[in-house]
């Protein structure tokens, strides 16, 4: 497919959208666990609010599924605003409670949006980064998502320092109302897609999971085990306040670095796919065993542990934001994305939200059964990347 001058555009704009938006979400989600513990919440509160996650994936299997059978280009548009709409309302809203209690319906709420815009998202932009490249388009589109969340806590950790948590999630405000503002642009420019024309044409109004593919189920498979042994930075945060190794607004600062890390690597391990494909997946599950090893050193040797672990951290969810991504395009009949694209949400929703509660209950017995948990997910995720590449596999 050739890259338009009006495709182009979109995918500028999309970006934008993105690093607006991550300045929100990125920027509370930074402290979201040492928020819930500075009102006084238990460490389940941490891990149930970083189940919203599981909420969000939930959504995305639903948006795809009704993307995917009613075929509709206004469909996946009205998801996608909406999407970042409720972003808007949820998080500036986290100022105007002192209850851990309404704080972790407000971080639900938030994934909620962010459930129902990814998958959709996801499949706008793989069609206008079909032109470019889609390794080299993801890579992209996530260093502009990543300048967003790298800047969003860094501002919130200096807004904090200065005026305390409640008052700080306010300014988040703006770059909410901009995000919605470029994509309704978008949405202006680029209302009918192409891959939607082509489903009509061949009357592709299915839900069937059949044509997804044995090598799709076996990338899922394998993310599965990538996922459920990820500590969540909801968790990190949690532990890392409840330890006191570092404050909430250097909290923010280590999930800023982690957010760097992201955006460092973004495009060239997207490069490095657009070469070898699936075997630059294999970063995402060896940057998660040494993010999560380097964590469980921070209580013996401080708080640059903390920044180590974050780095990692940071690694693991470049390669999960673009990578990852760019393969389900790859592994899927342009029709079936956005099926796929939910599909894979959910799983890996259940998985993440699983580990979650997982780690929450291990940190509170032993930090060695933490690391063996860990080893064995990711070695699990490893093997499983393995036989992907053989060209037998339907």
């Amino acid at each position: 497919m050739k890259l338009t001058k009006r495709a182009l555009i979109v995918f500028i704009l999309l970006g934008l959208t993105s690093l607006t938006a991550d300045m929100v979400y990125e920027g509370a989600r930074s402290v979201g666990g040492s928020y819930i513990e500075y009102l006084g919440g238990p460490s389940i509160a941490s891990a149930i609010a970083g189940s919203g996650d599981l909420i969000g994936y939930g959504l995305r299997f639903l948006s795809g599924v009704l993307a995917s059978y009613l075929m509709s280009s206004t469909i996946i548009w009205i998801f996608t605003i909406t999407g970042y709409a409720i972003q808007v309302v949820a998080i500036p809203s986290l100022a105007l409670t002192s209850s851990w209690q309404i704080a972790t319906i407000l971080y639900l709420a938030e994934r909620v949006g962010k459930g129902l815009r990814t998958p959709t998202r996801d499949f706008i932009l793989a069609e206008v980064t079909e032109g470019i490249g889609r390794g080299k388009g993801f890579g992209i589109h996530e260093v502009m998502d990543q300048a967003g969340a790298v800047s969003g806590p860094v501002i919130l950790a200096l807004a904090i320092s200065l005026y305390g948590f409640l008052k700080s999630f306010l300014i988040l405000l703006i770059p909410g109302v901009i995000s919605v503002a470029l994509i309704i642009s978008s949405y202006i420019l680029y209302p009918e897609l192409e891959s939607i024309k082509i489903g009509r044409e061949l009357n592709k109004h299915s839900i069937s999971f059949r044509g997804l593919g044995s090598r799709f189920w076996l990338y899922t498979l394998s993310m599965t085990f990538f996922a459920i042994g990820y500590v969540h930075w909801m968790i990190v945060s949690y532990y890392v306040y409840y330890w006191r190794i570092l404050s909430e607004a250097d909290i923010g600062l280590a999930y800023a670095l982690a957010m760097f890390t992201d955006a460092l690597i973004a495009l060239p391990i997207g490069l490095l796919y657009d070469k070898i494909r699936f075997n630059t997946l294999y970063m995402a599950p060896i940057a998660g065993l040494i993010a999560t090893a380097t964590l469980l050193l921070s209580p013996h040797y401080g708080g640059s542990m903390v920044f180590i672990s974050a780095g990692f951290w940071g690694v693991a969810m470049g390669c999960y934001e673009t990578i990852m991504r760019a393969s389900i395009a790859d592994l899927v009949d342009p029709e079936k994305r956005a099926l796929a694209y939910g599909t894979f949400g959910l799983i890996f929703g259940l998985a993440w939200t699983a580990g979650s509660f997982i780690y929450a209950f291990l940190l509170s017995i032993s930090t060695y059964l933490v690391l063996i948990y860990t080893v064995a997910t990711q070695m699990f995720s490893i093997i499983f990347l393995m036989p992907l590449n053989k060209k037998d596999l339907i």
